[in-house]
């Protein structure tokens, strides 16, 4: 987690994001203020500085200083305290906060402020928080309230307290297969609730699944979600929307009709980097790794680790078959597989050891360097 930016800060993005600012301003600036201090004189504001200077404009410091303006209204957002910032994304700032009427910590999710006067934006985001608020699930993150306040476009949900699913891999590698077995139920769980409930999430993958107290996996970021009932078996035609590491193939080709098979292949492919410590297919960017998924067969998951039993190996390329009518058909299909494979304490112990597991292949962190 991360501190919330003070003015200085917020200020340089801005200006960095404008393309109006470099590093080499930046540095000068920074000198300035040191020889200020070393002057016993308050230093003068990295943006006084830079207008003084001439690496800015008089119209574009007027611009960023109204950014600014509208950025730091997000810090004092009516109702709730921010406490600290838990990520970025495409479209805003995730915060941890305290709602003050309840007196609950929450996670709050902000519209980014030179993103609240694009309608298209603007509908993306109302979208997430409605699909979110559709969803009662103990594996669904929870949503609680959406508004506008003070210009302020944002929703705020249930806090998970806990890392992603991708930063425990990350982590320790290939997963204990109980464990993995337990966490791919619980997100299918989730998956059927949503299909129940017409909606589609179409971005799947580890860092999109929470792990909090009590060993509870929950489904997070509902941004690209679908939802079949309003929007009806057409949108987004031509468009790849997902992760290329988890991304089905009817995905990775754009095919306007996506369904609920789509999510079973992503949580296929997810369930693969957790009994193998790598996801199914690799390369050297997007691009490589989107054509592997529509035209490669994965590496048998027992061929990376011997241990994998082979009925989890039977599940998990049965959710990668390239055509989804060769996939499980409906979450809860999947659900009756995925309650049946014998927990490890019945097996045979293997003569392979975790201590002698080999994963074929690149590294974790070298697979993800494009994953968002």
């Amino acid at each position: 987690m991360e501190r919330i930016p003070d003015d200085e800060e917020l200020f340089e993005k801005a200006a960095r994001r404008a393309g109006w600012l470099d590093d080499a301003g930046v540095a000068s600036a920074r000198e300035v203020q040191r020889k200020m201090t070393e002057l016993g004189v308050a230093p003068k504001s990295v943006g006084t500085i830079l207008l003084e200077t001439g690496v800015l404009t008089q119209e574009r410091f007027d611009e960023l200083t109204k950014q600014l303006a509208r950025i730091k209204a997000a810090f004092r957002l009516p109702g709730y305290k921010l406490l600290e910032k838990l990520g970025t994304g495409s479209m805003g700032t995730v915060y941890k906060a305290r709602q003050l009427a309840l007196d609950r910590v929450v996670a709050v999710k902000i519209l980014a402020p030179w993103l609240a006067e694009n309608p298209g934006y603007v509908r993306r985001f109302e979208k997430e928080a409605r699909v979110i608020a559709r969803l009662n699930h103990p594996n669904v993150v929870q949503g609680f309230d959406a508004d506008e306040r003070g210009g302020i476009r944002f929703f705020s949900m249930e806090y998970c307290d806990g890392p992603t699913l991708l930063q425990v891999l990350d982590r320790g590698g290939a997963m204990d297969e109980d464990r993995a077995i337990s966490i791919i139920t619980q997100i299918a769980r989730a998956l059927d609730h949503a299909h129940e409930n017409g909606l589609v999430h179409r971005d799947v993958k580890p860092d999109n699944i929470m792990l909090v107290e009590g060993g509870v996996a929950k489904l997070c970021d509902l941004g690209l979600a679908k939802d079949t009932v309003v929007e009806g078996g057409s949108t987004d035609r031509g468009v790849t929307i997902g992760t290329p590491n988890y991304i089905s193939p009817e995905q990775a080709r754009g095919d306007p009709e996506i369904d609920i098979r789509s999510d079973i292949y992503a949580l296929g492919a997810t369930f693969y980097h957790l009994l193998t410590g790598v996801p199914p297919f690799d390369g050297p960017n997007p691009t490589v790794v989107m054509v592997k998924h529509l035209n490669e067969a994965p590496i048998p998951p027992r061929d990376r680790v011997a241990t994998v039993h082979p009925a989890s190996e039977r599940v998990v390329l049965t959710m990668l078959a390239k055509s989804p009518k060769d996939r499980y058909q409906t979450p809860a299909e999947l659900l009756e597989d995925l309650e049946a494979l014998p927990e490890r304490s019945t097996r045979r112990a293997s003569e392979f050891g975790r201590a002698t597991q080999k994963v074929k292949g690149p590294t974790i962190r070298r697979i993800h360097k494009w994953r968002r």
